[in-house]
């Protein structure tokens, strides 16, 4: 029987693919558990726009964050937050202090696009990436004491 794919499942192939596979299998696991369901012309019709529309949608996504990294570049991002006199932070910068601060400046940077790989604790300059998919930019911030 052949069925389209709603999830990726182990072994069997990966979301929205049209995969052959035994009749007790797709219609005991695969379809009631909402996993797959059977490759009609419609359902393959609307599988097919709904991948148009999250190419579609990547590539809009891959737009704003090439405009974000251009920006971020350009400007320096500061996040200013409460330190003692050594310059240790009292908590750490978060992903959401640096969008604030992004925003704050004028550009305008999702949450879910920057990473951060050890917690921020120190006043002073710091990498942090931006993340899109496979692509990934290096983002100096500067962390001041308020």
């Amino acid at each position: 029987m052949k069925v389209i794919l709603l999830r990726d499942v182990a072994k069997i192939g990966r979301r929205g693919s049209i995969v052959e596979i035994p009749d007790g299998y797709a219609l005991n696991q695969l379809i009631p558990k909402k996993m797959a369901e059977p490759a009609t012309l419609v359902n393959k019709k609307r599988i097919e726009k709904l991948q148009a529309e999250v190419a579609a949608g990547k590539e809009a996504d891959m737009a704003k964050f090439e405009e974000a990294k251009k920006a971020l570049l350009a400007n320096k991002v500061v996040v200013s937050t409460e330190a003692n006199e050594q310059g240790h932070l009292f908590k750490a910068v978060s992903t959401k202090d640096i969008a604030e601060a992004a925003t704050a400046n004028g550009v305008v940077v999702e949450v879910a696009l920057i990473a951060i790989d050890k917690p921020i604790k120190e006043v002073g300059d710091h990498t942090v990436h931006l993340v899109q998919g496979d692509t990934k930019a290096d983002i100096i911030i500067e962390v001041a004491k308020k």
